[in-house]
């Protein structure tokens, strides 16, 4: 009887695996990323991510489909790209917030819409550790920010006394 279960239990475990596209991974490989359970996880190609969405838009512009240039965004996170790749988490901070500071400055002549369309595909993509406390605080809020802060000054303090 237990058998049973323990079998149809592992064949309902993979077949809604497949059916909602997760995929098991052994807990002795090494290189690989972790089954993701969470869609509000963050990508490791975010930065790819980033650089096709601006390319995309200035596709679209060049079409003439959109106003602008966006000549200047696709150099700046052709930019973070190379700076996350290689490494520098410094730099890429700096290079995403002064790509944030574009969109908000509308370099280039592009519109509000296109703007906000990538400031928010920005956002949703990058990694949080790569926007400035500001950002954090257009896109969720201060009071929000306040309660996270306060929740890791929390568990920071928790952590230091375990020790």
């Amino acid at each position: 009887m237990n058998r049973t279960i323990a079998w149809y239990s592992a064949a309902f475990v993979f077949g809604a695996c497949s059916l909602l596209g997760l995929t098991l991974t052994p807990a002795w490989s090494n290189g690989l990323e972790p089954v993701v359970w969470n869609s509000n996880q963050k990508s490791s190609a975010w930065a790819e991510e980033l650089l096709g969405q601006v390319v995309t838009y200035q596709t679209m512009a060049e079409k003439n489909l959109i106003p602008g240039s966006f000549q200047a965004y696709v150099d700046q996170t052709s930019k973070v790209r190379e700076l996350y790749r290689s490494g520098n988490r410094r730099a890429t901070y700096d290079g995403v917030n002064t790509l944030m500071v574009m969109l908000e400055a509308r370099v280039g002549g592009i519109d509000a819409h296109s703007a906000e369309a990538l400031w928010d595909f920005c956002y949703r993509v990058t990694p949080d550790e790569f926007h400035a406390r500001d950002r954090h605080i257009r896109a969720k809020g201060a009071d929000t920010v306040k309660e996270h802060e306060e929740f890791m000054r929390n568990m920071e303090e928790r952590a230091g006394m375990s020790f």
